[in-house]
């Protein structure tokens, strides 16, 4: 037998070396005596089916290779589609946490997942270049390897376009030339090649239009990111990645973001109120593939991709009137908008056992508290403008009737919305631990609260705090004469900024249960606020709250708003007489500015208090403090 060179490569000869070459071995062949041709032919039939044994081994082996590749192949896109949900479900949650005000998961376990599948990935896209030589020897197969490779070379892409994450939330309502905050977190960046080369991330603001077209981009793996038009600049947007070696993750973190211009929609509709028209920050970063080696595949050689992220949806106001309006936008959105969605449109209605859900769980977010069932049927009942409560969980609540329309029964000039944001309001001001402490009924009927306090079994001076219904941000306290009759007293913010609610209740002797019966002393005592500290050479004024019987004569079930009243034993201590007749106060005012030294501006702030607060009657005084004018107002 003659020996071929070890080095040759026939699959790099040309046809004529191919050619001489095989003269060449004939030519020695027919030299051969027949002794030798015997031996030759007998070898060669040996290596023959040795060859053909090998070859149909190689082809088992072949086979066996394409169902591993097959199988890995299932394998990776059943981890990559965990990991992408993962992903979704850690940005929902996130998204229900600016609702409720749960604390938003951790990232560590998607992100140790994730380059685990990453690691996978590459090494599978390795395997595959280094056998990229052997196709030509695997050509009834070639289709099947081409195949698993381009689901490799998708797997990946669509990985790294999904592994920017935001991991804190820029604010959802912004205001313009306000500074804001934002968090980016790069996933499994080590694994891209992120800690060698930062990448630069860039913030800006886009438009819902603009928004549908990222993540349509997003949801659907499209490599190709066509132009994003911004419509708005923000300044201090552009910054390179910080690369965190213990642990091993890539955070960008902007704090000083400014939101320094925007270009409103021209197009946007008469009916869509500017709090409602809805934007996005926008991050995004020009990134270089990691894979340099010619063992990789040459699509992922050299090429670039964008990541991009969006956040949640955001509105700006210019005003803080306008707050309100763009909370209920963001509430509506946050707690209703579906899952993977491609555009900010939100669902126009739900069912009231969905919303009642998420208004609870932002009462216990905004104050500590959630809402009970009693509660959560009186606010079903106002917003569906029903008086029953059959079916009313299945009922649906639109948008419009939660934040647009004026309530209808009885008929207001708010919105539900506008009444619900100010009772939060009113509660963070100024009784945030006594609502904590369940000390305020809150959402309950005017009609529900005197049947409550009619009752048999309910001490006279009984009295109960509810949200008055018939005006916003105002508190009522609503409590059981000894007659048998209820009578309605209001408190709006500013009367509370006088002389806050637990001082309002410590006074009044007509206040002694709180209802069904607590004495008011062991539910308000520890809000009682006594004044001990003394300043030398001056005296405190001391404010009480009182409540003249026969501000109700007229109308005993009517609200009236009762400010800061001053008892008459009050004004002794600065020289003033007083007489205390049929609950109304008569006022003479000696000679203050000359013998206590009291300037015009402190008379005249006395004045407006005492007009403003006490009902009393004033008999004519004669004009001899200056040109102050003490008569009938």
């Amino acid at each position: 037998m003659i020996a071929l060179d070890d080095k040759s490569d026939f699959k790099r000869l040309t046809q004529e070396e191919l050619q001489r070459k095989t003269a060449h071995f004939q030519s020695r062949v027919q030299h051969m005596s027949e002794s030798e041709q015997n031996n030759f032919n007998r070898n060669r039939d040996n290596y023959m089916r040795t060859l053909h044994t090998m070859h149909t081994q190689m082809g088992e082996v072949i086979v066996r290779i394409i169902a591993l590749f097959e199988d890995i192949s299932r394998q990776l896109k059943t981890a990559h589609n965990c990991i992408l949900k993962d992903i979704d479900d850690w940005q929902d949650r996130q998204r229900r946490c600016m609702v409720n005000g749960e604390r938003q998961p951790p990232l560590d376990s998607i992100e140790r997942n994730t380059c685990l599948l990453a690691d996978a990935l590459t090494s599978c896209a390795s395997y595959y270049g280094r056998l990229r030589e052997h196709l030509d020897d695997m050509a009834e197969h070639r289709t099947h390897m081409l195949s698993w490779h381009n689901d490799i070379i998708c797997l990946i892409r669509a990985l790294m376009t999904k592994c920017v994450i935001i991991e804190k939330q820029p604010p959802q309502v912004m205001k313009i030339n306000t500074r804001f905050s934002a968090s980016v977190r790069i996933i499994a960046g080590e694994r891209w090649g992120f800690a060698i080369k930062q990448p630069v991330i860039k913030v800006s603001l886009v438009n819902a239009e603009e928004v549908q077209t990222i993540l349509y981009v997003l949801n659907h793996q499209i490599s190709e990111l066509p132009n994003i038009n911004c419509c708005g600049e923000v300044l201090n947007g552009e910054k390179v990645m910080e690369y965190s070696t213990s642990p091993k993750t890539g955070q960008l973190q902007f704090k000083n973001l400014v939101l320094k211009k925007l270009n409103r929609a021209p197009d946007r509709r008469a009916s869509e109120l500017v709090t409602e028209e809805k934007f996005a920050v926008f991050f995004q970063c020009l990134v270089q593939s990691p894979y340099k080696d010619n063992s990789f595949p040459h699509q992922l050689q050299d090429s670039h991709l964008t990541l991009v992220a969006v956040s949640l949806p955001v509105t700006v106001t210019v005003h803080g009137s306008q707050c309100s309006a763009a909370e209920a936008t963001i509430f509506w959105d946050n707690c209703f908008a579906p899952r993977n969605r491609e555009s900010f449109a939100h669902p126009a209605a739900q069912p009231w056992n969905e919303v009642k859900v998420r208004i609870s769980e932002w009462f216990k977010k905004s104050t500590e508290r959630s809402l009970g069932n009693d509660a959560l049927n009186y606010l079903g009942m106002k917003v569906l403008n029903r008086d029953s409560l059959e079916d009313i969980d299945s009922k649906l609540v639109t948008w419009q009737a939660f934040a647009k329309d004026t309530l209808k029964k009885p008929d207001r000039t708010f919105t539900f919305w506008e009444w619900l944001y100010s009772c939060i309001d009113l509660i963070k001001k100024h009784f945030l631990p006594m609502w904590k402490d369940n000390l305020i009924e809150g959402f309950i009927s005017k009609a529900r609260t005197e049947a409550l306090l009619k009752a048999q079994n309910t001490e006279p001076h009984t009295f109960l705090l509810r949200f008055a219904d018939s005006t916003l941000g105002m508190i009522s306290i609503s409590y059981k004469t000894p007659d048998l009759t209820v009578k309605n007293l209001i408190y709006n913010s500013k009367d509370l900024g006088k002389l806050d609610l637990a001082q309002r209740i410590l006074h009044p002797q007509c206040y002694k249960y709180l209802y069904p019966n607590h004495l008011k002393e062991s539910k308000f005592q520890k809000y009682y606020k006594h004044m001990t500290e003394e300043v030398p050479g001056y005296e405190r004024d001391l404010i009480r709250a009182h409540i003249p019987q026969d501000q109700f004569d007229s109308n005993p079930g009517t609200p009236v708003s009762v400010g800061n009243t001053m008892m008459p034993g009050d004004f002794s201590s600065h020289g003033w007489e007083t007489d205390w007749k049929e609950d109304k106060f008569y006022v003479e005012l000696p000679q203050l500015m000359y013998t206590n030294n009291v300037s015009t501006e402190r008379l005249h702030a006395t004045e407006d208090f005492l007009m403003e607060t006490i009902d009393y009657d004033m008999p004519p005084m004669n004009n001899q403090y200056g040109d102050h004018n003490f008569n009938g107002r």
